[in-house]
């Protein structure tokens, strides 16, 4: 979903766009000259001389080291690729994501980076929330389904329990229940609270039957 509002924002602002995930070596920005001395460029090259918007995904999942690379590129307005010095397109534009706020790992996303101050400091952030349109088409129009799942997130929130309701949750409980071949119970093992330990769903059950009781998907829980 990431990748889709990043693309919305190169359309807005009348721009190519280009994409690279997380990035674990400096090569994948910089580009690299092989044995034959042939340059092969990267999407960052081509947004930074011929303009566009550059969207560096899982940004958190990015080696901390690696992206000072960016940050230079973002500071100076030219970067030293491997074939000179080359200076930003008028146009080039930055933009990253990711699923913590650069502060490390946590009980969610546990292979994230503490990312350096310096490269914080490049980025306005901007917490972009789940979206009810994108929850309900997930949903497939199962309106219990998009209750159940609205309310499971803030019950979760609330309760302090790390379980990540996300839009492949839902897709993934309606295509499972299309099927018609497991229970509610299998699904919801399956499709949501997975690895999770008895005493946390049980919390979660009886939170949410107090606040939409009859609904299917919370008696998987049960």
């Amino acid at each position: 979903m990431k990748n889709v509002l990043a693309k919305q924002v190169a359309e807005g602002l009348g721009l190519d766009f280009y994409f690279t995930n997380a990035v674990t070596q400096e090569h994948k920005l910089t580009g690299f000259i092989d044995a034959n001395g042939v340059y092969h460029e990267t999407q960052f090259y081509k947004a930074f001389t011929e303009g566009g918007l550059f969207f560096l995904d899982e940004m958190d999942a990015s080696i901390p080291e690696v992206l000072i690379v960016l940050n230079a590129a973002i500071a100076n307005g030219y970067f030293d690729f491997p074939v000179g010095k080359i200076e930003a397109h008028p146009n080039f534009r930055v933009l990253a994501a990711g699923n913590t706020l650069g502060t490390g790992a946590d009980n969610q996303y546990t292979g994230r980076y503490c990312l350096d101050r310096a490269s914080l400091d490049r980025f306005a952030i901007v917490k972009i929330d789940y979206s009810p349109a994108i929850d309900a088409e997930m949903c497939g129009g199962d309106e219990a389904l998009l209750l159940f799942g609205q309310w499971f997130r803030a019950v979760a929130d609330k309760a302090g329990i790390q379980c990540v309701c996300s839009y492949r949750s839902l897709d993934r409980i309606h295509k499972l229940e299309q099927l018609q071949k497991f229970d509610m119970k299998d699904i919801m093992r399956m499709a949501l609270i997975k690895d999770l330990d008895d005493d946390d769903v049980h919390v979660l059950y009886n939170e949410l039957s107090k606040l939409i009781p009859s609904n299917k998907y919370v008696e998987g829980l049960r």
